[in-house]
C-alpha cells in the first residue's frame, strides 16, 4: 500500500497543544521532572505545577494551555539536556 498522508482529524489551535505534548511525552518518555529539569538547566524557572498542567486536558483542575512555542522550547530543552547527559568522556553513574 502507497503511503497516503492521513486526513486532519481535529482542528489546531497554536495556543492549546497540550494534546500534542501528552502524545509527545509518551513517546519520548519524557516526565514533568525531566522537562522541569530541562528548562532550569536553560535558566527558565517553572513550577512543578504549570509543567503537570501541560499534560492535563481543557477542563481538568490544574489545565494549563500549551503553545506551540512552549512545546518546541520545551523538546529543544530536553534534547539538549539529553545530549548533554551523554557526552563522551564524562564520568557515568556505573563507574
Amino acid at each position: 500500500m502507497t503511503y497516503k498522508q492521513p486526513p486532519l482529524s481535529r482542528g489546531v489551535y497554536p495556543q492549546k497543544m497540550n494534546w500534542l505534548w501528552r502524545l509527545v511525552c509518551e513517546a519520548g518518555y519524557i516526565t514533568v521532572d525531566d522537562v522541569v529539569s530541562a528548562l532550569r538547566a536553560k535558566g527558565l524557572e517553572v513550577e512543578q505545577g504549570r509543567a503537570m498542567g501541560w499534560l492535563r486536558a481543557e477542563g481538568d483542575d490544574g489545565y494549563f494551555p500549551l503553545s506551540i512555542a512552549e512545546l518546541e522550547q520545551n523538546l529543544r530543552s530536553i534534547l539538549s539536556a539529553r545530549a548533554e547527559a551523554t557526552q563522551p568522556g564524562e564520568a557515568s553513574d556505573a563507574e
